[in-house]
Formats: C-alpha cells, sequence, structure tokens
C-alpha cells in the first residue's frame, strides 16, 4: 500500500513540475511577444516624430504639440498623437495673380521695395543737381537770355543770392529731367498688380503721359518772349524797374510746371473714364462749362490781361479737352468688348 501511495505522490508532483514548466514557457513566449510589439510601436513612434520635425522645419505643420512633448507622454498617448492626421497649410494661390506674374508679397515687402525705389529716385536727383549745379552758369544764361534781349537786367538783393540763384536753376532743371525716372519707377511698382493685356495700353499710355509734360514745358519757353515783353509794356516809363532774378526764375518755373501738369488732362480723363467716374457723353454736355473753367484757367496762369498770352493758353486747352474726349470714346469701347468676352465665357 505504502509503495502505491508513493507511486501516486510521485506521479503527483511529475504533473505539477510539466505544468509549471508549461506556464513558465508560455509566459516566457508572452513576455517576447509584448517586448516585439513594443518595439515595433516604438520604431512606429520614432517614424512619425521624425516625420512630423522634417515637416515642421520646412515650415508646413501647424502642430501645437512638439517632439519634446510627445516623449515625456505616456506610450498609449504617444501612439494616439502619432495616428492623428497631421494638419498642413496649404498656401492660397490667386491664379489672376500667376497669370500676370504677380509673385505674392507681404507688406513689410512692399514697402521694402518701395523704399529702395525711393532711394533710388533722390540719389538720382542729388547727382543730377551736382551735374546741373556745375553747369549753372550756361543754364542762368539760358534761362535770362529772353529777358536780357529786352534791354533790361536781372536784380540781386541779398549777399547770397548768386548762389541760392544757381542752386533752384539747378534743382528745378534736375526736377524736370527726373520726372522720367519717376514715372518709370511708379510704373514698375504697380506694373505687376496690372493685367497683361493691359499693360501694352498702360505703357502707351505713360510714354504720352511724359510727352504730354514737356510739350507743356516747351509751349512756356516758346512763348516766353513775346509774354516778358507784353509785361515789360506795362512799366510806365516815368517807373523804375528792379525785378529781381529769384522772382523771374519763379515766374518761369511756375509756368513750366503749370502748363505740364494743365496737358496731363487727357491722361486724367482717360484714368477717370477706366474707373468709371467719366462717360463721353458726360465730357459732351458739360463741354460748355469746360470752356468757360478752360478761359478761367488761362487767364490766372497767364500773367498779362491781353487777349494774345490768354489765347496761347486757352486755345492748346480746348484742343486737349478735344481731344479728352476721343479718347474717353476710345476706352469705353474697349472696356464693353471686354465686358462682352468676359459674359461670353
Amino acid at each position: 500500500m505504502k509503495n502505491l501511495s508513493d507511486i501516486v505522490k510521485k506521479k503527483v508532483l511529475e504533473k505539477k513540475a510539466v505544468e509549471s514548466k508549461s506556464s513558465v514557457k508560455t509566459g516566457l513566449k508572452s513576455d517576447s511577444s509584448r517586448k516585439s510589439a513594443n518595439k515595433a510601436v516604438k520604431k512606429n513612434i520614432k517614424s512619425q516624430k521624425k516625420n512630423i520635425t522634417e515637416k515642421k522645419s520646412a515650415g508646413k505643420i501647424t502642430n501645437n504639440k512638439t517632439a519634446s512633448d510627445k516623449k515625456n507622454l505616456p506610450a498609449k498617448q504617444n501612439r494616439k498623437i502619432s495616428n492623428l492626421p497631421v494638419k498642413i497649410e496649404e498656401e492660397v494661390i490667386d491664379p489672376s495673380a500667376v497669370a500676370r506674374g504677380d509673385d505674392p508679397m507681404t507688406i513689410v515687402e512692399h514697402l521694402s521695395e518701395l523704399r529702395s525705389r525711393l532711394i533710388i529716385i533722390v540719389v538720382s536727383f542729388l547727382v543730377l543737381v551736382c551735374i546741373a549745379f556745375y553747369f549753372s552758369d550756361l543754364l542762368v544764361h539760358l534761362i535770362n537770355k529772353p529777358f536780357l534781349k529786352t534791354g533790361f537786367q536781372l536784380n540781386i538783393f541779398t549777399l547770397a543770392g548768386g548762389f541760392m540763384v544757381k542752386m533752384k536753376v539747378s534743382a528745378a532743371i534736375s526736377f524736370l529731367l527726373i520726372v522720367p525716372l519717376i514715372i518709370f519707377h511708379i510704373w514698375r511698382f504697380i506694373s505687376p498688380a496690372i493685367e497683361k493685356p493691359e499693360r501694352f495700353f498702360s505703357r502707351i499710355t505713360i510714354m504720352t503721359a511724359v510727352f504730354l509734360f514737356y510739350a507743356g514745358v516747351g509751349f512756356v519757353f516758346l512763348i516766353l518772349p513775346l509774354t516778358i515783353e507784353v509785361l515789360l509794356n506795362f512799366i510806365d516809363k516815368s517807373m523804375l524797374s528792379t525785378i529781381g532774378a529769384d522772382d523771374y526764375l519763379h515766374f518761369i518755373f511756375f509756368m513750366s510746371f503749370i502748363m505740364g501738369f494743365l496737358c496731363e488732362l487727357p491722361i486724367a480723363i482717360l484714368i477717370m473714364t477706366k474707373m468709371g467716374i467719366i462717360t463721353p457723353h458726360f465730357l459732351i454736355s458739360k463741354r460748355k462749362y469746360a470752356l468757360v473753367i478752360i478761359w478761367i484757367t488761362a487767364a490766372i496762369v497767364t500773367p498779362g490781361p491781353d487777349l494774345l498770352s490768354q489765347s496761347l493758353v486757352g486755345i492748346p486747352l480746348m484742343f486737349l479737352y478735344e481731344v479728352s474726349i476721343l479718347i474717353s470714346k476710345i476706352v469705353l469701347k474697349r472696356k464693353k468688348r471686354r465686358e462682352l468676352k468676359l459674359r461670353n465665357y
């Protein structure tokens, strides 16, 4: 009996040993599977983190969570974050801007471009002033020549008057010469915002504006001798004329700039027609009022009260007004054609 009981006990012990070994083996297997799963998860998290950091360095990701925050998080939360979709900001590109070749710029970039263009204009103006001052004797002689032909002389009333006269002549001539450069930089600044089909028309408009400005300035120097003679005839023989050089120069350059800007009337009408402010019908219906304003302007601009000097200013302005009506009709027809094309599309 004792032998049987001993045999039973041995078998029970052997079964328990086998069960314990199998449990140990399964435990080891589960631990190894867990470790391999954890390693795979960690590799996935690391690859996700690398992708996120690379995209953030390129400036395309807007995510508040950084890689350092993710490292400090538990594995479960880290897994959830890595599985979240990454938000990428796509730049909104205006197709019309691409069509006209306009590169998107910030306000700061626009201001820096404007500053650089202003610096170029100012430096160019100062260089021209220095060059004109070097030739100031010749320039002053040419400007004073119509007055000297009358037999009168100009007077200087201050010690530094001669220097100031040369500086004023140099600055005025430099400004007259730098007008095309100013218009060119204005065009370069605004041209990216203009559609490509309109750029050719805009270039012609700008060149015409420059031509009209210099035409007005040249017109002043053309009628200057006659204007001087007419004005000097009003001086009585019992009076002594002491005309200052400053007054003479102010008169010439004031007339030059006024006539230059008045000759820009067709360009102003063209721009207002394109903006829809003025129509050809409006210009035609208000022609009589415009003629009155033109002759009042001619009377104010011309120094003499005689009809001849006023006619020399008033008649060209009347001609420019009629040209403005014609230009307004052309611009309005082009505008209507463009609108019809857009409707057809």
